[in-house]
């Protein structure tokens, strides 16, 4: 699976790299991505079959990270957020993706990284307890 990126890595096209998700999931999986929370249990079940098929974060990139700004946009538009430079939030120095989710309660969340790890660590990773950890006030998190 073969994806070109089509914007900068940038807060400002964060949105639009959503979308190439959604499109990657039709296209790709016959699967409807509709920015609920609920959607993520599918967005982690993509991630889990690359896994299953072997494919590494190199491997898988650009689907990673498109999947991963998806979740981004799914924590903004649910949990009222907005993508913010990794410079300027609380992770930075932790997190090495150029942008992060920031919650109005000053937390930050790396939707991207969370993504790559999914892949990498598996059902530890779990997605929608990522979301329903930022929806409930717990800490930034990777």
């Amino acid at each position: 699976m073969r994806i070109k990126l089509r914007y900068p890595a940038s807060p400002e096209n964060a949105r639009d790299h959503a979308q190439i998700a959604v499109e990657l999931a039709h296209e790709e999986y016959d699967a409807d991505l509709d920015f609920s929370p609920g959607s993520l249990e599918l967005v982690d079940s993509l991630i889990d079959s690359l896994r299953e098929e072997g494919v590494d974060g190199e491997g898988a990139a650009e689907a990673l990270f498109v999947l991963g700004c998806y979740l981004g946009e799914v924590m903004v538009r649910q949990l009222g957020g907005a993508w913010a430079p990794t410079p300027r939030s609380p992770l930075r120095g932790v997190s090495p993706w150029p942008m992060v989710v920031a919650l109005a309660d000053g937390s930050a969340w790396d939707a991207i990284g969370k993504a790559y790890k999914r892949l990498e660590l598996g059902d530890s990773e779990y997605l929608p307890a990522f979301f329903e950890t930022a929806a409930g006030g717990g800490r930034s998190g990777r």
